[in-house]
């Protein structure tokens, strides 16, 4: 069986499927457990790379150096499995089936969107402390100092972000380079979260892993804040010129693009614990968001997925038929 890029449709044609099995199916406990198995693997095996090389008795530049081993190792057996998955599955029935299971567990569609939900109701029902811990899901802030403007903004920059790593990424990898593109892309990410250079521990050992996804998310959150401007005509309440202006000026695309369609401000200054972190601000409406900003936000997410299968069908009828 040939390798599915470039002459292939069947993965474009498989894509649509998955995601809409993942919009359906995807936040079911027992069935997340089986199609998060890969992800699970690589970060527990990442882990146990992490405590045993990247020691703090070792120089930077050997931790880097180890590392960015750890790294190549990784990113070349996601590829030699793509391979070999490519040539060992039938091209129909159950290889296709096995296919469409790998690429659905590596779609979060479902998930991020229920957390977004989630926290709108936690809000609006319950108060400020619920909807601490229901944003928590979604951000990698300490949601129990966020104010309820803290809160709101960031549910919205998780959203943006598991939009852009869960969905476009992973269906625009598995759409260019079939299996071997979706394990590479799923290893990167999940080398990321468990090694990615975040503090002082993983700053050197971590380095070699946050340029993997940071190369291999270039085009693809370029692609959501497109596709996150093209959602905005469709979507009340949302400003489609300032999705335009904000995506082409500030931060990372897709939080910049939801920024500017939302009218909002994300991003900017926080504190952690006693830490006050200075990061910029994206975007240039109000910072005080409320949680009647989640709900354009909860619209946007499955338009742009619907987006995303159209593309990938309609690639799939031009490289078949034209």
């Amino acid at each position: 069986m040939p390798f599915p890029w470039p002459g292939g449709a069947d993965p474009l044609l498989l894509l649509p499927l998955a995601l809409a099995l993942a919009a359906l199916v995807g936040d079911l406990p027992v069935l997340n457990r089986v199609l998060d198995l890969p992800r699970r693997l690589v970060l527990r095996a990442a882990a146990w790379f992490d405590r045993r090389l990247n020691r703090f008795n070792r120089g930077a530049t050997v931790r880097m150096v180890r590392g960015t081993i750890v790294t190549l190792l990784f990113a070349t057996l996601a590829l030699v499995a793509g391979f070999v998955l490519t040539l060992a599955l039938p091209p129909s029935g159950q290889g296709k089936l096995v296919e469409l299971l790998i690429v659905v567990g590596a779609l979060a569609v479902r998930r991020p969107w229920n957390q977004l939900r989630a926290t709108l109701r936690a809000l609006e029902g319950t108060g400020l402390a619920a909807g601490r811990e229901a944003v928590a899901g979604l951000t990698e802030r300490q949601a129990d100092t966020l104010d309820e403007h803290g809160v709101v903004r960031a549910a919205i920059e998780g959203a943006a972000r598991a939009l852009d790593r869960h969905v476009v990424a992973p269906a625009f990898w598995y759409a260019l380079a079939g299996p071997p593109g979706i394990l590479l892309w799923i290893v990167a990410e999940a080398l990321d979260r468990a090694i990615g250079d975040r503090g002082p521990r993983h700053d050197r050992f971590g380095l070699a892993a946050a340029r993997l996804l940071a190369v291999l998310g270039w085009v693809p959150s370029r692609l959501t804040g497109v596709l996150i401007v093209l959602a905005t005509p469709f979507v009340p309440r949302t400003q489609t010129v300032e999705a335009i202006r904000t995506l082409a000026t500030a931060g990372p695309p897709a939080e910049a693009a939801m920024a500017g369609a939302l009218g909002l401000s994300l991003g900017g200054p926080r504190r952690e614990g006693a830490v006050i972190i200075r990061a910029p601000w994206i975007g240039e409406g109000r910072a005080r968001a409320v949680p009647a900003d989640i709900k354009p936000a909860l619209v946007i997410h499955p338009v742009v997925c619907l987006m995303l299968a159209g593309l990938a069908a309609a690639g799939a009828i031009g490289l078949r038929y034209l």
